[in-house]
């Protein structure tokens, strides 16, 4: 099961739960580079004089402009925004707001560190403002620091009770803790700022499918995809609340081709923990078969359902037959 929380003006936190444990999902340390040389130093080493580099400086910056960055960030392109700020901060280092893009995409990411590694270098007045303490909150949760990210989200609404996505965040980290009526009411309190944030409705939908309320998560996933049919997440998690009420034909209409043994395979899951061990056992080894490659994780599934029943299904649906 996948679940997204909203972000700063573009970037997403992907948080994962698999069998009620959760996943923090935070990348790699990555440097940023804020300086490039141009010719070899050294005594007797030929450089460039300061005439020509200039131009050329002025040249390789024109080629990079932060509207650029910025709107791959908003079309939630993390790649292309993460290249484009950081050839623009070469020639523009102490550009705060170039900084905070690049943060945000970090966000995107799910590098929670790197994100605040660049706010520290913000300049001191930058620092101080709501959504630099929203985003130092995202930050901290997908390192899953929550109790200090709780903090700076309460912070940030505080100062800018439109900011949703520190309500949102705050959801999640009610979530984690099973905290269902506050986790209810920051999910509420994210959609009165927007009603139309489909990754707020998934959440939503997610913290319900966690406390068995199924009916109301399956419409709450469906209120998320139609504010944003392609949202990839609230697809998956509606086929699983769809599962979870037995509908299995309608969990797996329309599936592509190409994850159709992955949709199989988390409907069996979710058939299993239902009890229903007939149907698990069914769309486990029907995701076996339409799996291209070995698919481990769906027959380390059956053989776990072989374990919790017993013996294999098929063995007992043919003593059944037999009676």
């Amino acid at each position: 099961m996948v679940r997204v929380s909203a972000n700063a003006v573009a970037p997403e936190l992907i948080v994962g739960l698999k069998a009620r444990r959760w996943i923090i999902l935070a990348g790699a340390l990555l440097v940023l580079s804020a300086c490039t040389e141009l010719g070899l130093d050294g005594a007797g080493q030929p450089s460039l004089s300061e005439e020509t580099v200039d131009p050329v400086r002025e040249a390789l910056a024109s080629n990079v402009s932060l509207e650029d960055a910025n709107a791959a960030l908003e079309n939630k392109d993390y790649d292309t925004a993460y290249d484009l700020l950081r050839q623009y901060l070469v020639f523009n280092p102490s550009d705060d707001a170039a900084k905070i893009s690049l943060a945000r995409t970090y966000l995107g990411r799910n590098e929670g560190r790197n994100a605040q590694t660049i706010l520290d270098s913000l300049s001191k007045d930058a620092r101080e403002s709501a959504e630099i303490s929203m985003i130092r909150g995202l930050a901290l949760l997908i390192i899953g620091e929550r109790a200090e990210a709780s903090e700076h989200l309460e912070l940030s609404l505080a100062e800018d009770p439109t900011l949703w996505r520190s309500a949102n965040g705050l959801g999640l980290i009610h979530d984690f803790d099973q905290q269902w009526n506050e986790a209810e009411a920051n999910y509420k309190r994210a959609l009165e700022a927007k009603s139309d944030a489909a990754v707020v409705h998934n959440n939503m939908g997610y913290s319900y499918l966690l406390q068995g309320r199924v009916d109301e998560a399956v419409t709450a996933f469906a209120t998320s995809l139609r504010h944003e049919p392609d949202l990839a997440i609230a697809q998956t998690n509606l086929r699983l609340a769809l599962a979870a009420r037995g509908q299995y034909t309608d969990a797996i209409a329309g599936t592509n081709r190409a994850l159709l043994p992955q949709v199989l395979n988390n409907i069996g899951y979710v058939a299993m923990s239902r009890g229903d061990f007939e149907s698990a056992d069914i769309f486990f080894n029907r995701a076996i078969d339409e799996s291209p490659v070995y698919y481990d994780k769906a027959q380390e599934n059956l053989e776990r359902l072989h374990t919790l029943v017993g013996e294999p299904v098929e063995e007992r649906r043919l003593q059944r037959i037999g009676n």
